[in-house]
């Protein structure tokens, strides 16, 4: 199926698919206090009704057979990139379901973010860590263009900043 908007009526959802991809993606060794509150305040319902409502934020979500939610990106803009090229467009998150990779949702994904704000070049930044991640974006067409650090609890986190043309 093709990406489409989220509604309000799609937050909890997206807030439950966040956490869980999330999780998968940064609790290898299990799920750690430090990422509580992390948890708590960014993956909330009433944060992704607060999203979809703000008018500089846009998300796309994909959807299975049936209105399962598989996946999702969600787009600021208006954000300068840490890095020396003027972008704007912050791609903040693309999220897929675990059992859901592979299938080209996110391929699809960040076909939809890119076409958001025709003529304006998207940046996102990666967990260094993050393989898969790291591979789909440079098959995708995305360069490294500079390093900046994701902060969780006080402690940097090492991430790759990506851009699109």
């Amino acid at each position: 199926m093709s990406p489409r908007r989220a509604r309000a009526d799609d937050a909890p959802r997206l807030a439950a698919l966040a956490r869980w991809v999330w999780l998968d993606s940064y609790a290898a060794d299990g799920v750690e206090a430090r990422f509580l509150p992390y948890l708590a305040e960014s993956f909330t319902p009433a944060v992704f009704e607060q999203l979809i409502a703000d008018p500089l934020q846009v998300l796309w979500l994909t959807e299975g057979e049936g209105g399962a939610l598989q996946g999702f990106a969600q787009l600021r803009h208006g954000v300068p990139a840490p890095a020396a090229e003027p972008l704007r467009v912050e791609l903040e998150r693309l999220y897929v379901a675990p059992p859901c990779t592979g299938r080209g949702l996110g391929a699809r994904l960040l076909a939809a973010a890119r076409a958001t704000w025709p003529g304006e070049a998207l940046w996102l930044s990666v967990w260094a860590g993050n393989e898969g991640a790291r591979r789909f974006y440079g098959r995708e067409g995305g360069r490294i263009i500079g390093e900046t650090d994701f902060m969780l609890d006080g402690q940097p986190i090492p991430n790759l900043v990506f851009a699109f043309p």
